[in-house]
């Protein structure tokens, strides 16, 4: 322990200097800085007073490097400070378990939600006291998410990360806390992807590649191929093993191998991403999509002829929606492809068209298009086409704005304040020019006119 010690210091130097202008997660606020150690007496009271042994590794980086600091997410918060859950049942057995189904890679687990129909708050409480009792709060992570180790029992010494609102549970893969915490150092010294640091598996692609070959289950070796995701870059190795892998494999492996190709060595990924968005599998032309929309390198434009002759033919409101952010990063003008899917039975598909399309610099030259989008059965399109027509002041509109006032009497759909922002944008001067130029019979736009225009209507909220 004492080398990994030594190991560990070093490499809290080396990570500090990799990560000079802190763009790890979390490292604005630990500045890879780490408090004075504790003291064997003030961690034997600590343990004395709540009746328990801290895991060795754990007891070891506080005394030796320090109590608490720098550390994954947020850092490593001192011993028995800012705890999210109480203390007093610390030494009882624990009893969450990581996740056995062979068919779900990774450690978490879920412990099974009570009927709050058939339990009294004191059953509720004692239930939810149960899922983290033995857990010793040491970081985290944000929201509701916190790292947590276990003190007693089987899994003694091993981190988890908790979700304190769902009581969801992910026991991290190293064996104790000092190899997790060295991980996170190798880690962040390699510029590997710090998102959600520990939820898979470690290791550089040649050993990633060891565990998928030696690994006996089908979980492990979706954890292995997972595991590269983290990766900046990946050896030629690599890349002819992940290469075989989607041609001579199915399922979720081969799905795996494209992703992690995808996103080290696009180039080499396009040929096998082409087959799949060409194919007759739905499910596979999304997942094209999703990789080239996640993994393109910016400025390519290499499958928009694709997608522009697969775009009359989608029936997948997602991989519809895909189509567009990739047209959309090429620096397209989208227009002319959305205009026919205005009227498409499938209200997603309209949303996403009318949105796209008021991006558009054209949008003007078909303000039919759009006010049939405003005249739509569904509020949220109507809602996207009142949006989309920003910068669009133009008369025509003016009767369709008051038919969706008529209809909706309040805001709740938040219908009425976006036209509010349409009709600020005519830009009246006075009172007098829109009397003028706004129809007589349009009551309802006038009427919110006056209030934009009249600084006394406007302050009492006519």
């Amino acid at each position: 322990m004492n080398n990994q010690l030594d190991r560990i210091c070093r490499k809290l130097v080396l990570a500090a200097q990799a990560d000079s202008e802190y763009r790890v997660f979390g490292a604005k606020s630990h500045r890879y800085r780490i408090n004075e150690p504790l003291s064997s007496v003030e961690l034997r009271r600590f343990e004395q007073t709540h009746g328990i042994v801290l895991p060795e590794a754990y007891a070891a980086f506080l005394t030796e490097i320090g109590n608490g600091g720098a550390g994954p997410y947020y850092g490593i918060h001192p011993l028995g400070t800012k705890q999210s859950i109480e203390l007093d049942r610390i030494n009882q057995p624990a009893t969450l378990r990581p996740k056995t189904s062979p068919d779900i890679a990774g450690g978490g687990t879920h412990a099974p939600d009570p009927d709050p129909d058939t339990m009294s708050d004191e059953e509720y409480d004692e239930w939810v006291a149960r899922q983290v009792q033995s857990l010793l709060n040491i970081g985290e992570q944000g929201c509701s998410y916190e790292t947590m180790l276990v003190i007693t029992g089987e899994y003694r010494g091993k981190v988890v990360y908790l979700d304190l609102d769902s009581h969801r549970s992910f026991f991290t893969y190293e064996a104790n806390f000092l190899d997790w915490y060295e991980r996170w150092l190798d880690e962040t010294i390699a510029g590997y992807d710090d998102s959600w640091f520990g939820m898979r598996r470690g290791g550089d692609d040649r050993l990633l590649m060891d565990l998928y070959a030696a690994a006996t289950e089908e979980a492990v070796r979706l954890e292995a191929l997972e595991g590269m995701l983290k990766l900046p870059e990946i050896t030629e190795e690599t890349a002819l093993f992940l290469e075989k892998l989607c041609r001579e494999s199915s399922g979720e492996a081969a799905r795996r191998a494209l992703q992690v190709l995808a996103k080290t060595r696009f180039g080499r990924a396009e040929p096998l991403i082409r087959q799949k968005l060409n194919g007759t599998d739905a499910e596979g032309r999304l997942l094209a999509l999703q990789f080239i929309k996640w993994y393109m390198p910016p400025g390519e434009r290499c499958f928009t002829e694709d997608i522009i002759r697969l775009l009359p033919q989608e029936t997948n409101a997602e991989a519809f929606r895909f189509m567009t952010y990739v047209l959309d990063d090429a620096g397209m003008d989208v227009l002319p492809w959305m205009l026919p899917f205005f009227r498409h039975p499938d209200k997603a598909f309209r949303v996403q068209a009318v949105h796209r399309a008021g991006k558009s610099t054209r949008k003007a030259e078909h303000l039919s298009d759009f006010m049939t989008a405003l005249e739509d059965p569904e509020v949220r399109v109507q809602l996207i086409a009142v949006q989309a027509l920003s910068d669009v002041p133009d008369p025509a509109l003016l009767e369709s704005y008051e038919r969706l006032l008529r209809q909706h009497r309040t805001d709740r759909d938040y219908v009425r304040s976006n036209v509010r922002r349409r009709l600020e944008e005519f830009g009246f001067a006075t009172m007098e020019e829109m009397e003028r130029k706004v129809p007589a019979s349009l009551l309802q736009v006038r009427g919110m006119l006056r209030t934009i225009l009249d600084p006394y209507l406007r302050g009492r909220g006519r």
